[in-house]
């Protein structure tokens, strides 16, 4: 009778955080270079090992998934912020609730804001348009990232499930003793 032995679980455990500490480095490069070019070479070398990959694939599809949570986290904090700021020079904007509305938002239509609410000190208006661009451009960025993370999904969801596939063929095979392309 063959026992566990007590260290696979550590075993396990480290394997799946060093994909997961692979898949960052992997997906930073993907967002630094704004493609998928590493993620898709690394994880075709994973497909070319067959089903064998399965437990690695998914792992780093739950990195993908962490890092999107937090991107779309990101962009709601980027949105209070700007909204918490400009609350503290005495805006009140309403209806920015989304990025796309801060899209929207041109400069001409929150100096018309600024004039409807009163706020006429040049200053003021300067610190709110500052705040307008970089608000918008830190958006940008993150929806740039939030984008490839989706590309990043999709293309290896499709491998995983094409591997899934190939598995049960095996499966199949080996069970019914039949021939699998």
């Amino acid at each position: 009778m063959y026992e566990e032995d007590p260290l696979d679980g550590v075993y396990s455990f480290v394997e799946k955080a060093y994909t997961r500490l692979q898949a960052g480095d992997v997906i930073f490069r993907c967002m630094e270079e704004e493609n998928t070019t590493p993620i898709q070479e690394w994880v075709e070398g994973l497909v070319l090992a067959g089903p064998e990959s399965l437990a690695v694939l998914r792992e780093i599809l739950k990195e993908v998934d962490e890092r999107k949570r937090q991107s779309k986290e990101d962009i709601r904090q980027v949105l209070q912020d700007f909204r918490t700021s400009l609350d503290s020079c005495g805006v009140h904007l309403a209806g920015v609730h989304n990025e796309r509305v801060l899209n929207h938002l041109t400069p001409e239509g929150l100096l018309s804001m600024l004039s409807d609410q009163g706020i006429s000190q040049e200053e003021t208006q300067i610190i709110c348009l500052q705040l307008r661009n970089d608000a918008k451009d830190l958006v940008q960025d993150l929806e740039t990232h939030l984008r490839l993370l989706v590309e990043i999904e999709i293309y290896i969801s499709d491998w995983l499930w094409g591997l899934v596939y190939e598995s049960a063929q095996r499966a199949w095979a080996d069970d019914s003793g039949a021939f699998v392309n």
